[in-house]
């Protein structure tokens, strides 16, 4: 299983948008620890993962032999690139 890291930048954006939002993207993030490239988009031109949720997309780093995913940034879908 690999472990989850979100950075403050992400933590920040949850603390700003409704409980039950937030409380549904940490429920993703979670639930995406055992296999997360099924669920996962790579974005093209970088190592970098999306992961869409409701009206959200969070911007994710998966380091493999370490096994974690880092949340590096997490926001609107319309402008969080």
């Amino acid at each position: 299983m690999h472990s989850l890291q979100i950075e403050e930048i992400a933590e920040r954006f949850l603390k700003k948008i409704q409980k039950k939002d937030a409380d549904m993207i940490l429920k993703k993030l979670y639930s995406i620890r055992e296999n997360p490239f099924p669920h996962l988009k790579k974005l093209k031109g970088s190592k970098l993962w999306r992961l869409r949720v409701l009206k959200y997309r969070a911007i994710l780093d998966i380091i493999v032999s370490g096994r974690k995913i880092i949340v590096l940034r997490i926001g609107y879908r319309k402008n969080v690139y």
